[in-house]
């Protein structure tokens, strides 16, 4: 008899539990299946963005359990309590305080130079790499949030990488500044510029497309190429060819100008001289 009672209390629990947790999950309770599934299907796994994901991971049992890196202690992480326990934790972990105290030392390599370097780098710097490798291997945006980058980060104790919205948004603003920066020298010189044009044709599509390059001498006798313009053209007219060629210059502030050579090379001339030195 109190066996049998004893199970009789386990389902009824087991009832409760079931109740609660279909209470629980169910975000609309006064609309049908049908309307429900269909609300379903709209959300999303949100992305955790706070820092403190870095040394904590979420159990495989339920997403309200993670775990710390360090100390691997079980903490409670719903996403309506926040995270500002986490936070308190790693302020008073002393295995974490042991692990930063270790990042944060300034310990210092010889170089390929001989030069002392730090042999650890910052997020900072290391971001800013991660940026200028997708720029210049060409890579999609992407690349920063594959599965093989974040294995090789992990495999060489780098730090996380940044999502691709982030890449985005930093690539344009080192675009800027890399810009700026080539103007300032350009006008600092005050060298006569010299410009190679060539159009090239997307066989795909069609359209046309002019590169610009400017070169130049520095103050040192140093030669440079810039490549100063990627420029769609709708036809490759003299007239049309010449006003991209000066809409360019012009952004540039490109003034002394000492030679053109293109594949077009007679209409371009004539169009840009009598554009911009007789007019």
């Amino acid at each position: 008899m109190a066996s049998s009672s004893f199970n009789n209390q386990q389902t009824d629990v087991a009832m409760e539990c079931e109740d609660q947790e279909y209470q629980e999950t169910s975000a609309y309770p006064n609309v049908t299946s049908g309307e429900a599934s269909q609300a379903n299907k709209g959300k999303k796994l949100v992305v955790p963005r706070s820092q403190v994901w870095e040394h904590f991971t979420r159990t495989k049992e339920t997403r309200d359990k993670c775990t710390c890196h360090h100390c691997h202690k079980i903490f409670s992480c719903a996403s309506k309590s926040g995270t500002s326990n986490l936070k308190q934790h790693l302020n008073i972990c002393k295995e974490h305080q042991s692990w930063l105290s270790g990042q944060t030392k300034n310990q210092q390599k010889i170089g390929k130079e001989g030069n002392l370097k730090l042999s650890r780098v910052s997020e900072t710097v290391f971001k800013e790499a991660c940026n200028e490798l997708v720029v210049l291997a060409e890579l999609p945006l992407a690349f920063i949030e594959s599965k093989a980058f974040k294995h090789f980060c992990d495999k060489v104790n780098l730090y996380q990488p940044h999502s691709r919205r982030t890449a985005t948004r930093n690539i344009v603003e080192m675009f800027v500044k890399k810009k700026a920066a080539l103007k300032n020298l350009l006008q600092t010189s005050k060298q006569r510029v010299s410009l190679t044009t060539d159009i090239w044709t997307a066989q795909v599509t069609g359209a046309s497309y002019m590169v610009i390059t400017a070169h130049f001498i520095d103050q040192s006798w140093q030669l440079n190429k810039l490549i100063i313009g990627f420029k769609y053209v709708v036809d490759h007219k003299g007239q049309t060819i010449a006003n991209v060629l000066l809409a360019c210059l012009e952004d540039w502030g490109i003034e002394k100008l000492f030679c053109i050579t293109s594949s077009r090379l007679t209409t371009l001339v004539t169009e840009v001289w009598v554009l911009k030195f007789d007019a």
